[in-house]
């Protein structure tokens, strides 16, 4: 078995604030020791793979062995920053894996805006076609890692002959039954590791190579390992260490669950009956209290103006509160301005129930709206 990944494994928000700098490498980093744990033998490098920094990449890849390889990336000499494949014996066959990322005009700006410049992207075809002919001879197998979205990947398939397989992201796409172009197969495993692909290749003497594609869903029916939750564990109390309770502020931030219910009585009472007011307590349940990536959607105006913030960890803000559907009110409440958002749309909805969260959540929007509706 080999085990591979196309791209954006670390961080997914091209923007990073510095307050959230140390959070961001230490999830990084425990990305990184499971990936090793689990025996990742190729790993693609994509555009937000490089928020934290090339240095910090590098690091990754001496001290954690982390097997990054990437044919068009480049410094700012044109040299190679990382190895433009990798070559694996496998049951007694060679496989070849080169990765790419999308040299389209969006990809390249975001490249060239959060490295400032330092990194650039090759011609992806050209990149490709190169390390399929540096392969060529050496291997029985070659599959290109990418990172650019299924229609890009059609056009290498179409323009590179030689690739066998094609594992494809950025685009999201779950993809069952592999798509043909030629003799390459195109795969992608949807997104947020809600599914692992398993692709079974077989060598027949007539030089065929059949293979069957699935999608496993990583449910709750799938046993933790236990040395990987010891590590998750020990990363959400460093997360408690670096964001737990400390400096407080005397302000009364929370206009929610004091100004709102004096005069909101029934809306109050009617909230507090929701899993909304109890949004916070499911974190707390699991140990991420501290995490960053949960908190936006358990907390009242996440990193706002007047919201909850990680450095103030402001108790009276936990929860999906009023001014997380209604906008700030503070000139409501102040002065007795009309509320933002008096009837928020659905969209407001969606930043959280997302389609890989909720996915019926849009389709039966009405029937959630009358759940909390007040």
């Amino acid at each position: 078995m080999l085990i591979v990944d196309s791209g954006d494994l670390f961080i997914e928000k091209e923007d990073i604030p510095e307050s959230f700098r140390a959070w961001t490498e230490l999830k990084a980093d425990l990305i990184g020791r499971i990936y090793t744990r689990t025996g990742i033998d190729a790993l693609n490098v994509s555009e937000t793979d490089l928020v934290l920094g090339i240095d910090f990449l590098k690091r990754m890849e001496k001290i954690l062995d982390l097997p990054f390889v990437s044919a068009n990336l480049t410094d700012e000499r044109n040299n190679p920053l990382f190895k433009p494949y990798i070559i694996k014996k496998v049951s007694g066959k060679s496989v070849g894996i080169f990765g790419v990322v999308g040299d389209t005009g969006e990809i390249v700006s975001k490249v060239k805006k959060i490295t400032r410049g330092a990194v650039g992207v090759q011609d992806a075809i050209k990149s490709a076609e190169s390390a399929v002919n540096d392969l060529a001879g050496k291997v029985d197998l070659v599959v290109a890692l990418t990172h650019q979205g299924v229609g890009r990947d059609w056009v290498i398939a179409k323009r590179v002959p030689g690739i066998d397989v094609i594992i494809g992201g950025r685009d999201r796409q779950k993809i069952t039954v592999p798509r043909e172009v030629g003799k390459t197969r195109i795969v992608q495993a949807g997104e947020k590791g809600q599914y692992l692909g398993l692709l079974q290749i077989s060598f027949e003497p007539d030089g065929n190579k059949p293979l069957q594609n699935n999608l496993i869903p990583l449910g709750g029916n799938i046993a933790d390992d236990t040395e990987i939750k010891s590590m998750t564990y020990e990363y959400q109390k460093q997360l408690a260490s670096l964001h737990g309770p400390g400096e407080k502020t005397q302000e009364a931030i929370s206009r929610s669950l004091t100004s709102c219910s004096q005069c909101h009585q029934k809306e109050f009472a009617a909230w507090k009956a929701t899993k909304h007011a109890r949004a916070y307590n499911a974190l707390v349940n699991r140990g991420r209290q501290f995490d960053p990536d949960c908190l936006p959607c358990h907390t009242t105006r996440f990193e706002e103006v007047d919201g909850f913030i990680m450095k103030l960890q402001q108790e009276d803000l936990v929860h999906v509160q009023c001014e997380s559907c209604h906008g700030q009110a503070s000139g409501h409440a102040t002065a007795g301005k009309p509320i933002p958002s008096v009837k928020p749309k659905k969209e407001a909805c969606i930043k959280c129930h997302t389609a890989d969260r909720s996915p019926s959540f849009e389709k039966e929007y009405e029937g959630h709206l009358q759940k909390i509706k007040h």
